[in-house]
């Protein structure tokens, strides 16, 4: 695992602790909406906080690809790449 999936992946444990305190381990797999819960003011919320901790912006357009935190780690890792 790079550094900055584990950044990325530290991001969205601490945003969803946040949005969800009575979330247990989390399921990288699980889709947002669904599995986890979240509706998409929620998601929003979510992103809005990664974003703040990571110093970076995920376009809106990129949000309607996302599925599943595994592939929210991913893009975020990508964003990360192409500011750097």
């Amino acid at each position: 695992m790079t550094d900055l999936r584990k950044q990325s992946e530290q991001a969205i444990q601490v945003a969803l602790g946040r949005a969800l305190p009575e979330q247990g381990d989390i399921d990288w797999q699980a889709a947002l909406t669904g599995d986890v819960g979240l509706d998409s003011v929620q998601i929003m919320n979510l992103v809005m906080e990664i974003e703040d901790e990571l110093d970076l912006s995920v376009p809106v357009e990129m949000l309607a690809e996302i599925q599943t935190l595994d592939q929210l780690a991913e893009r975020l890792c990508h964003l990360q790449k192409e500011r750097s």
